[in-house]
């Protein structure tokens, strides 16, 4: 796992030079570097393998912008977080934490969420993670008991290359990456879905969204001999159904078979086309669709004030296959500004595009909202999902009024979580009370991508 703010993609000077913020860039550790963790073997307040470190990186990152914003003409109190993926998800975990109350004002979170399923992980299974990595580097996790700073020496003799080839050991499948931010009980004191239901954020105000194809990238790369990067593949049913199998397969089988039910077209089974565009779409509602949509109920609930765009512009310089689309990450270009640079060839409707997107954000940076004075887009809620939608192939603008996917969130957001209780309870046992969260076993990830900050001049 690797990652830089310095990609040629994260460039911010035509987002900095056109509006009126300041934008900056962090670094953070990643991978085993920055989430190790081994806390339980060592005493309380020990810096040894704590865990979190990339996100304590982040805050310092934070802290120092705000304690220096007025030396570059910014305002230290409109300091706006904003991320995609794990940068996402890592903005909506600082909403959060104890240790951020007062480090910023608002946040905006890009296609990640701290209830998506790869978003965290408990302390319990970043510990079992961190000991097959320490066997891994011949450092011996048996003596961790006895010794711990003997191990941790010598891991420290491990050379970088080693300790980043040898975590991918712990690589569970589809967006289960080895490292992700742990529940500590400091940075995080209870785990994000408790503090979440809680209530527990701080006062601002969020822009989020996601993508129109977010799960293809993933579906490509893990399952290779299924699929074709540059053209459709003719999925067939029984590999369809290995996919699903493969994927969820912590889940029971009733929760499995519903899921091959909602995404089944029963008029076109052999249908290998539709068989690839269906998988997709779990991969894309489950990891990222869904719990967006469910996270910004839940902030709306607790008084937040929420905007939600939907992203469904293909590139029309995009490396990608046609049938991949609007894929995870293909709206970060537009948000940097980059189709304004007139070297690269992008349509004159992409380039507006742009425009329209990063004054969106800068926006939002600056006020709290991102649009003019004389554009409708509605603040989204549980009872009225009103989204916003990107695109350069027509008229961007509102839509809904039930948020994107909604058909298949209610499945992930409401259904699955209804089956999860039934499956707990006796034959002739009655079933009450809410159901909520995303359903399913978490899976641990961190996307290593940037996270960057915006400050109003």
């Amino acid at each position: 796992m690797s990652g830089t703010a310095t990609l040629d993609l994260y460039k911010a000077d035509i987002m900095a030079s056109s509006s009126d913020v300041i934008v900056a860039s962090m670094q953070y550790r990643v991978g085993a570097f920055g989430f190790l963790y081994l806390n339980k073997y060592f005493s309380p307040g020990s810096e040894e393998a704590p865990g979190n470190m990339g996100l304590w990186d982040q805050q310092m990152a934070i802290r120092w912008i705000k304690d220096n914003a007025k030396a570059f003409g910014g305002d230290p109190e409109l300091i706006t977080l904003f991320g995609e993926s794990a940068g996402g998800s890592s903005v909506s975990l600082h909403m959060l934490s104890p240790e951020m109350k007062g480090l910023f004002k608002r946040g905006i979170l890009q296609s990640g969420t701290l209830n998506a399923p790869w978003s965290w992980m408990t302390g319990e299974r970043a510990q079992d993670i961190g000991k097959v990595l320490v066997d891994d580097c011949n450092c011996n996790s048996s003596l961790l008991s006895a010794d711990p700073s003997l191990v941790m020496d010598c891991m420290r003799g491990v050379d970088a290359k080693t300790i980043s080839v040898q975590q991918w050991n712990s690589y569970t499948g589809i967006l289960g990456f080895p490292s992700a931010p742990t529940v500590d009980g400091i940075f995080l004191p209870k785990d994000p879905d408790t503090l979440m239901k809680e209530g527990h954020f701080h006062n601002t105000e969020v822009l989020l969204g996601s993508n129109q194809d977010e799960g293809t990238y993933f579906l490509l790369y893990d399952f290779l001999d299924y699929f074709e990067k540059d053209g459709p593949s003719f999925l067939q049913r029984e590999k369809f159904l290995d996919i699903i199998d493969t994927i969820f397969k912590e889940f029971s089988k009733i929760k499995r078979e519903a899921i091959v039910f909602q995404y089944t077209d029963w008029e076109e089974i052999t249908d290998g086309y539709l068989n690839q565009k269906m998988v997709a779409d779990v991969v894309g509602d489950y990891f990222f669709v869904c719990p967006t949509n469910y996270f910004a109920e839940i902030l709306a609930d607790s008084g937040v004030d929420v905007y939600y765009y939907y992203f469904t512009h293909r590139t029309s310089t995009s490396p990608w296959g046609e049938w991949m689309g609007v894929i995870h990450g293909d709206e970060v270009e537009y948000v940097f500004g980059h189709p304004l640079n007139i070297s690269l060839q992008y349509h004159t409707r992409e380039r507006d595009l742009a425009s329209h997107i990063m004054q969106s954000f800068t926006r939002f940076a600056l006020t709290g909202k991102p649009h003019k004075p004389d554009e409708k887009w509605p603040l989204y809620s549980r009872t009225a999902p009103h989204y916003y939608t990107y695109t350069a192939d027509g008229p961007s603008g509102p839509a809904g009024p039930r948020g994107p996917r909604a058909s298949a969130c209610a499945f992930w957001n409401d259904f699955l979580n209804k089956l999860n209780e039934l499956e707990h309870v006796p034959c002739d046992g009655a079933v009450t009370g809410p159901y909520s969260s995303v359903a399913g076993t978490t899976l641990p990830i961190v996307l290593l991508t940037t996270l960057a900050i915006s400050v109003a001049l």
